[in-house]
């Protein structure tokens, strides 16, 4: 019975030590944190590019609505590159003001054929600014006088890539619109109708070009008998006598005794060139094997020429044979070809080009028509000049559908 008894105190007293223990000892937690901050990253800001400007000076093609008498058009031409400024059919420049011939230079010879489109060269400085210059700014200009009166400033941007040249600029408008503005504020219109009295003449390098009749205008210029019934032999052009002349032109009084000697003296030079250039053109047409070494055909041309023959005259010949590479007929431009004499760098690209003047030209066919595969011939007569070594004579020429792109050929070269 004491046993009993005891094993029942020690059960209560185990019993109420684990109970304290339990509510002692603190329950067991887990770990405990502080609230970390939760860092947001932002996404960076999409670089938004603003919507670009129209640029300084127009690239590639341009087409200008003139909407006042005198605007300002910023064109982009690179140094190897050229510019051709279309005008609208019922107008024409009358007067053309060049700058820096160095920097950007008129073709004459382009708007002796077309007076209703310019063309612009680059010059030997024409060069485009430092990459690292951020700077845009003109660095030739080009001023036309329209026959209606109308006044536009072409500005010419330098630049490096040759696909932003300004190939080919439109400019529209309408002439009754601006003969109406400017007779409304008491400016000339319709200068198409000055007397020619009032041109003046031009010197070698020329401030103004003054857009006429060329024909007509070398006549007047040529060194030569007046027509005047006192029979006189007039040096130099004839000018009027005004208080700022220095200097009057010499007349000297010829008999027709001696004009009709004049005349005759020019004749046997005319004929024999005459006579030279027809003599070369039958040999090519006779024998057409001799032609041998032909150009790659460039829109449907290909060219090829023989070595000049070997005369003691003061002019060269050139004889060229012009082949239609395409089943389709083809028609040559007028006036062509063209020589011109080119001054080149050590790459031989060309830096300066001059036109040379023909003698007396004679064609195959005069109309200029090329059947497909066929083959045309031209006899040339031109003063030959004297090469550097830097310089050469390039013949080209062009079909009607291709009139800006001419296909070209070495006719003579300096000997390094």
């Amino acid at each position: 019975m004491k046993t009993i008894n005891a094993l029942l105190l020690f059960l209560c007293v185990s019993g109420a030590v684990y109970s304290q223990q339990q509510t002692t000892i603190p329950p067991v937690r887990g770990p405990h944190c502080r609230p970390c901050i939760r860092r947001v990253v932002k996404p960076a800001p999409v670089a938004t590019t603003a919507p670009q400007s129209s640029p300084e000076f127009f690239v590639g093609e341009a087409k200008v609505d003139v909407t006042k008498d005198e605007t300002v058009v910023r064109l982009a031409m690179a140094q190897h590159g050229s510019v051709l400024i279309e005008l609208p059919a019922n107008d024409s420049p009358r007067y053309i003001i060049p700058g820096d011939p160095e920097m950007a230079t008129v073709d004459q010879k382009a708007l002796e054929r077309n007076k209703r489109a310019i063309v612009v060269r680059p010059g030997t400085q024409f060069v485009p600014p430092a990459r690292n210059d951020k700077r845009r700014i003109p660095a030739a200009t080009v001023t036309a006088q329209m026959r209606s009166g109308l006044v536009v400033t072409f500005l010419f941007y330098p630049v490096e890539d040759l696909a932003q040249n300004v190939h080919r600029c439109v400019l529209s408008y309408n002439r009754d619109e601006v003969v109406a503005r400017r007779r409304a504020v008491g400016l000339p219109v319709n200068l198409d109708t000055e007397a020619r009295g009032e041109l003046t003449a031009q010197s070698a390098a020329p401030t103004s070009i003054s857009v006429e009749n060329q024909t007509q205008e070398n006549k007047e210029r040529t060194v030569g008998i007046s027509p005047c019934p006192s029979s006189s032999l007039t040096i130099g052009p004839t000018v009027q006598p005004s208080r700022t002349n220095l200097f009057t032109p010499l007349v000297i009084p010829v008999s027709p005794f001696l004009k009709s000697a004049i005349a005759t003296a020019d004749q046997p030079k005319e004929a024999t060139v005459i006579a030279s250039v027809r003599d070369a053109l039958e040999q090519a047409i006779k024998n057409p094997k001799q032609f041998k070494q032909w150009t790659r055909p460039f829109h449907g041309l290909a060219l090829s020429t023989l070595d000049p023959p070997i005369n003691h005259q003061p002019y060269a010949l050139a004889v060229v044979a012009i082949k239609n590479t395409f089943k389709e007929p083809l028609k040559l431009t007028p006036d062509g070809p063209d020589l011109v004499l080119e001054m080149v760098n050590e790459a031989g690209k060309p830096l300066n080009i001059t036109s040379i003047k023909r003698l007396h030209s004679e064609p195959s066919e005069p109309s200029g028509l090329i059947h497909p595969n066929g083959t045309v011939y031209y006899a040339i007569a031109y003063l030959a000049p004297v090469l550097g070594t830097q310089q050469r004579i390039k013949l080209s020429v062009a079909q009607s559908n291709a009139a800006d792109e001419p296909a070209s050929i070495m006719l003579a070269k300096s000997g390094k």
